[in-house]
């Protein structure tokens, strides 16, 4: 995995389809009344149009480190007169005060952690946070369609990780089958993936899933089920993709 482009593990080149945010923005019930701000808005600037044309919030911004993605944008909508902003700052600097709606998708748990303590300090109560896969510290959700998940401030926190996924899955350990079922739900929700590329992506992440569970101590199974060896040598020998490491531990 280290070998791939810092880009691809971060997501920041990652364009989501209009369709989900749409389907994200119904989820949270995003209205007039709202202040949409959207983190780390990378290429995704259409999510800003789509949330001040079509779901009619007061303001959109997105927030936005590279300078270089920001003045692309800002070359976009220049010529609009609605309340659509773009911001060249760091999130865990910039001021979310005014918002009422956030979207935050970040994989640096520094970041994460560090957004959090933000949101606890400077958000008014009733402001929603929408997550993709998992709310943001020991959140408890409060409205779920995974992978999109919503948390409303006053937050509610668990005392530890199973907490959340138990609100999350109704279960506090994954077996190989929920797995594969999150995973298989994260990709086809999300849209971005082609359709002869899917099944090996399920494995993939049905795999990492479950290896990472583990290390968590939250698996439903006392060994690793033969469906995951299998995948492994799959992953091995057909893709080069080698995982076996994960087998011994």
């Amino acid at each position: 995995m280290s070998t791939l482009p810092t880009s691809i593990l971060s997501g920041d080149d990652i364009i989501i389809p209009d369709v989900f945010f749409r389907k994200l923005f119904s989820f949270s019930e995003l209205n007039q009344n709202d202040v949409f701000y959207y983190l780390g808005i990378g290429n995704n600037y259409s999510s800003l149009l789509i949330a001040k044309r079509e779901f009619c919030v007061k303001k959109a911004v997105g927030i936005e480190i590279n300078a270089n993605v920001v003045s692309s944008i800002e070359s976009k909508i220049s010529d609009l007169s609605e309340e659509i902003y773009v911001i060249n700052d760091d999130v865990v600097k910039s001021s979310l005060s005014e918002a009422t709606a956030i979207f935050s998708w970040f994989t640096d748990e520094q970041i994460n952690q560090r957004l959090s303590d933000k949101f606890k300090e400077e958000l008014r109560d009733g402001t929603k946070i929408i997550s993709i896969w998992s709310p943001p510290d020991l959140f408890i959700p409060d409205k779920v369609d995974f992978p999109l998940i919503l948390c409303k401030k006053p937050f509610r926190n668990g005392n530890d990780v199973k907490d959340q996924l138990k609100s999350i899955y109704g279960n506090s350990c994954i077996d190989f089958t929920a797995s594969w079922r999150l995973a298989e739900k994260y990709i086809q929700s999300l849209g971005v993936v082609e359709s002869q590329h899917v099944r090996f992506l399920n494995i993939l992440q049905s795999v990492l899933i479950w290896f990472n569970a583990r290390d968590l101590d939250m698996v439903c199974e006392d060994d690793i089920p033969p469906p995951i060896k299998s995948y492994v040598g799959i992953l091995k020998y057909f893709f080069n993709i080698d995982l076996s490491d994960l087998l011994d531990k």
